[in-house]
């Protein structure tokens, strides 16, 4: 069958992302009303859902379709063709299927989808009288052509998203009366026509995305000869134009095809060696009978309507890169579709046929699929078959599904004899002059006596740009980077370079990141420890950003020692521009790491006076030791050292309320001759421990060491161990060390089991690429996702995009392609109805989603020359909410919630806009196949390196998905298999590869159970309550702990997940406190989280990132943050992080 179940029969137990009560039931007071979880006195009906879930699982192999008739034989087709994935405001997946009979009838197939490409039904569409078509052509945006008998052409007017079939046929005619046109192929922008003299021709003024609404736009305004003789031509959804050769049979790529020459610039012979078997008729024909001159081609006259005035047939073609080797897949052999006993397993005996005329049943009537018509195809056995390369005589090309990126060809593209590149290379004249050059001078190295032209060790690099400092307004200023020895320092002068605005150290960058806005490139400088923490410059031209960038990249890469492949360890993030940064541990764990195998970090406070307070970056766990140096006072009364907790707070009216935490407060009173020990919880002291003597004296240096065990803090008191306090708070939430009185410390120690890490002192470095989100694992695959959700593999390399070839390993060409969206807004009158006229008091009539700016489709501009529009401006039609048939959405006022349909009281609407651009690159990433996926998850099953991965993604409809085969070794995986899912997905994360858990389009989380070495996807999901009052949209999971995000912005930690019940109990729920709140400008809340063993980090939606601290066993959500950078990050993967 192509169709398959997948499970059983399930309830539906959720209601608007909240469980329900009573096995599923809703109630309401009749039928059709409102629905509501919870019974009522006035309830007097009752509803609940049933599910069950089905998939398509004929892919990759041939399923029939049931053709029009009892007897095929009545009515065959005699021409089919797909397109329309791109039709305007459609829903995604869409495909249209037109196809043309023996009796010359058009048929529309309904009901094409990605997810069903069998579709439901064939619809016949009336074409004019005397108009018989006998070939069709659709294009990716719906444009259907199609040649008629008469050698005329006929266009579809009218097909949209609500009327996918069109409306009306319109007559072309042909490009003279004498010729009449024999086949036609549609692109996005580009009509190309065959007429029965093999000449070729172009269509101009078709534009196939306003299509939809102008006819000129759909039929063209003219036809253009086209030097050459072609049998048959094809056009790909970019416009790139093959065809096959009228009388050498050769396959042409018409080179030069770009949006600003459609027309292209010459043909040009694809030349591939092929495989065939020498069973085929074919195999034995000599290849050279089929080759013909260049000459043949243009032996026509071209005196024609419209003569193309662009020089063809270069006999040099321009060699074009070479295509990027693909990363190793595995061994596929074992993966292969088995073909069923019955064959009407496979064929349309389950599948929907059609009710067109006469059309027979499949599923009743045995005639259609009878045993004499299954060995109709006899094929060879393999052992049969011999292979041999040879040249075809190729009489038919389509071109629909390649997409051809033409500034990256592959060589063979480009060069006529790629076929055999190295045909030359041994012969004897070669070998002879290599032979010759290297005997041409003595074997001796003359020029080592020779002083060095350029003494690298010292340079200066100078520029102009214009500078902001703290958010300040932008000045112009002079730059100039001077490099000596092994660090750099810039200098950002006045423009009249007498004076100095800022000079700072290379040394303190922890980060080079683009802020560019459109039109204005600028580069963001951070260097946190200083009082300016961050520079931006602003550049005159792309060219020259990227060029001081490179500079920055690579000096600040020598002084932190990170340039090469990033460890295993690194941690990845991404910021709103898409650019890519890692932080690699293996530099910061080198310096801290001593001989006895602990982690130290040491802080001079001899210039710090009382009071003071020190971060320290790491938690008490046991093993760590603190060591205060310092000196007390000649006139001190009291002094005390305490181990703070971060602070917690409260909101009352509006308004944070703090409350302090202490674990450990050492209070010497030399007034009583005794040290106080006590701690304070939630802003309440506790019971004081006074026992014992002071061993502090005024006017004399102490040493305080501090060790943490499981059970207590032990206090050694200059090298005598003085007494011991039992915690009373997690010793892991310890995150300040404070002092005051009359004292004066010299100097702190730390000795930690851990990294101690200072989120503000992390060099983040950018490698190439363009992406919207990474995830990593222990073992080191790594995944990226672009913004159009490719899926795009590590391969290990670095550099790429602004970085130069010397700086760049294992880097191939990337794209990517994102969407600009402004709102239209208008309020409606009694006069005039709905204007772009407004109140005073209203937003901008074209704005963001917010409102608040102003943003109209003129002013849009690209962000930088490596992004190119690929579309127009369009409606969108998929806004949440939901639109009417013209995008618009309607409410009562602004700002409110929008619905699709105008009720009576509705004042305002409103519609979305987009228009697509993209992006090309470089960067260390692959290509993964063709599956466009939202999200994905890698876990080593296995502990050790070259451990099969648990890849679980989720496919764009919310599908779950598992990668097979993926490990070390082989990054990529062999093949996607899909997993059941009752309920569309859009997050996915698993920890230990038995724990998966995924967040449902509803909000809900649900849990996979019954995952095993032996079967990696699990049996069954088990849903699992959202936190009261939010809706989950993002999940991360590891071995400490599972952590949400909801669309409020707030975190959320199951708690009490043990083996025996693997679900947990209940949410704790984390809010954006005001240390969050304040970091950066326009923080309301999380963005994204990313948990590995002991690691919890996370972003903020202004840009932060910041790193959980105080996690432990017992409390596993943490007591506080440790803030970082404003990066404009938007999304961290800490996964393979330990």
């Amino acid at each position: 069958m192509a169709w398959q179940w997948e499970g059983d029969w399930q309830k539906e137990l959720t209601l608007n992302g909240q469980p329900l009560d009573h096995d599923g039931w809703t109630y309401a007071v009749d039928f059709p009303a409102t629905y509501y979880p919870k019974k009522q006195w006035k309830t007097c009906v009752r509803r609940r859902l049933w599910t069950r879930s089905r998939r398509y699982s004929a892919m990759n192999s041939w399923c029939a379709i049931a053709p029009l008739h009892k007897d095929a034989t009545t009515e065959p087709f005699i021409d089919i063709s797909i397109g329309g994935q791109n039709v305007s405001g459609a829903e995604a997946g869409t495909m249209l299927v037109w196809a043309v009979t023996s009796h010359n009838r058009v048929m529309f197939r309904s009901g094409v989808t990605t997810r069903s490409p069998e579709g439901a039904r064939w619809i016949h569409i009336q074409t004019p009288t005397g108009s018989e078509v006998c070939q069709i052509s659709v294009g990716p945006n719906g444009l259907v052509w199609t040649s008629t008998i008469n050698g005329t052409a006929l266009v579809r007017i009218g097909v949209g998203r609500d009327n996918l079939q069109g409306d009306s046929w319109v007559s072309v005619n042909s490009p003279s009366e004498s010729l009449r046109i024999t086949q036609i192929s549609v692109g996005t922008c580009a009509v190309w026509a065959v007429t029965q003299d093999k000449q070729i021709w172009f269509r101009k003024g078709v534009k196939g995305e306003g299509a939809r609404l102008s006819e000129e736009l759909s039929t063209g305004s003219g036809w253009i000869e086209m030097v050459g003789r072609i049998s048959q031509v094809s056009v790909a959804a970019n416009d790139q134009v093959f065809a096959v050769g009228a009388d050498d049979r050769l396959v042409y790529h018409r080179t030069g095809v770009c949006p600003e020459d459609l027309t292209g610039k010459r043909w040009h012979a694809l030349r591939a060696p092929l495989q065939v078997s020498r069973a085929s008729s074919n195999a034995s024909l000599n290849k050279d009978k089929f080759r013909r001159s260049y000459t043949a081609l243009q032996s026509r006259p071209s005196s024609m309507i419209e003569q193309s005035a662009i020089t063809e047939w270069d006999n040099h073609p321009h060699s074009a890169p070479s295509a990027p080797a693909s990363l190793p897949v595995g061994d596929l052999s074992t993966k292969y579709e088995i073909q069923p006993k019955n064959p009407k397993a496979w064929s349309p005996v389950h599948s929907v046929g059609s009710i067109v005329g006469m059309e027979v049943h499949p599923e009743t009537d045995e005639s259609v699929w009878s045993e004499s018509s299954r060995d109709s195809c006899i094929f060879a056995d393999d052992e049969e078959l011999g292979w041999a390369e040879y040249e075809a005589p190729w009489s038919c090309v389509e071109s629909g599904a390649c997409t051809v990126d033409l500034p990256q060809l592959p060589n063979w593209f480009g060069d006529s004899d790629a076929c055999n590149p190295n045909a030359d290379y041994d012969q004897p004249w070669r070998i002879k002059i290599l032979d010759d050059l290297k005997e041409r001078l003595p074997n001796r190295d003359s020029f080592t006596e020779y002083e060095l032209a350029v003494n690298t060790t010292s340079w200066m690099h100078a520029g102009e740009a214009r500078v902001s400092i703290n958010a300040s307004s932008f000045s112009d200023c002079l730059l100039q980077l001077e490099w000596i020895e092994n660090n750099g320092i810039l200098t950002i002068l006045n423009p009249d370079g007498a004076t100095a605005m800022h000079s700072f150290s290379l040394g303190d960058v922890v980060c080079v990141r683009q802020c560019s806005d459109p039109g204005n490139p600028r580069l963001a400088i951070h260097i946190p420890r200083h009082s300016a923490r961050i520079i931006k410059l602003q550049f005159s031209s792309d060219a020259l950003l990227e060029e001081w960038q490179g500079l920055f990249a690579t000096s600040c890469g020598k002084i932190h020692d990170t340039l090469g492949k990033p460890s295993d360890e690194s941690v990845w993030a991404v910021t709103n521009l898409g650019d890519v940064f890692i932080w690699d541990p293996t530099h910061l764990e080198a310096n801290q790491l001593r001989e006895d195998d602990v982690y130290v970090q040491k802080f001079d406070l001899s210039r710090k006076e009382s009071p003071f307070k020190v971060a320290l970056h790491v938690g008490c766990i046991p093993g760590t030791i603190i060591t205060l140096n310092g000196c007390v006072g000649d006139e001190a009364g009291r002094i005390a050292i305490n181990l703070e907790a971060p602070l917690t707070y409260k909101l009352k009216h509006k308004a944070h309320t703090e409350i302090e935490n202490v674990c450990l407060h050492i209070n010497p009173r030399f007034a009583d001759n005794q040290v106080i020990r006590n701690a304070m919880i939630d802003g309440k002291w506790g019971e004081e421990e006074r026992f014992g003597d002071n061993p502090f004296a005024k006017g004399q240096e102490f040493n305080l060491k501090i060790e943490t065990t499981e059970d207590a803090f032990i206090i050694f008191v200059n090298d005598q161990k003085f007494t011991s306090f039992r915690h009373r708070l997690p010793p892991q939430s310890v995150s300040v060390l404070s002092y005051w009185g009359k004292m004066q410390p010299f100097k702190l120690i730390i000795r930690s089991p851990i990294l101690i890490m200072d989120m503000l002192d992390l060099y983040w470095r950018q490698i190439g690429g363009h992406l919207k989100r990474v995830e990593s694992c222990p073992v080191g695959v790594t995944w990226g996702i672009g913004y159009d959700h490719t899926v795009w593999v590590y391969t290990g390399g670095w550099g790429g995009g602004f970085l130069g070839t010397l700086d760049s390993n294992n880097v191939h060409p990337m794209a990517d392609s994102q969407d600009y969206r402004v709102y239209e807004n208008q309020r409606w009158n009694p006069v005039t109805g709905y204007t772009s006229a407004g109140l005073p008091t209203d937003r901008h009539m074209w704005s963001d989603a917010s409102g608040k700016k102003k943003r109209t489709r003129d002013q849009v501009k690209l962000l930088s020359v490596h992004w190119q529009w690929v579309s127009d401006w369009m409606t969108d039609f998929h806004v949440p909410g939901g639109v009417d048939k013209e995008g618009w959405q309607y409410a009562v006022d602004f700002p409110s919630t929008y619905h699709a349909n105008k009720q009576f009281t509705d004042y305002v609407r409103r519609r979305r806009w987009y228009r697509r651009c993209a992006v090309a690159t470089t960067g260390p990433w692959q290509e993964l196949g063709h599956t466009k996926i939202l999200d994905v998850s890698l876990e080593p099953v296995g502990d050790f390196v070259d451990s099969v991965v648990a890849a679980w993604a989720l496919a764009t409809g919310g599908q779950a998905v598992i990668r097979v085969g993926v490990s070390k070794s082989n990054p990529a995986g062999h093949v996607w298999e899909h997993v059941n899912t009752d309920q569309p997905l859009t997050s996915i994360s698993c920890g230990p590869f038995k724990q998966v858990w995924a967040v449902g389009r509803k909000g809900c989380a649900y849990y996979r159970f019954g995952i095993t070495e032996e079967k990696l996807e699990g049996e069954k999901w088990i849903c699992v309550e959202p936190p009261k009052g939010g809706q989950l949209k993002q999940i991360s999971v590891s071995s400490i702990g599972v952590w949400a995000v909801d669309h409020e912005g707030r975190i959320h930690v199951r708690k009490e997940i043990t083996p025996t019940f693997p679900e947990g109990t209940h949410w704790q729920t984390i809010v954006a406190d005001p240390p969050i709140l304040n970091s950066a400008s326009d923080t309301t809340g999380f963005k994204h989280v990313s948990v590995s063993h002991n690691q919890v980090w996370a972003t903020t939606n202004g840009g932060i990132i910041v790193r959980r601290e105080g996690i432990c066993a017992a409390n596993p959500a943490g007591s506080g943050w440790d803030i970082g950078i404003a990066g404009n990050w938007q999304h961290v993967s800490v996964r393979a992080f330990n």
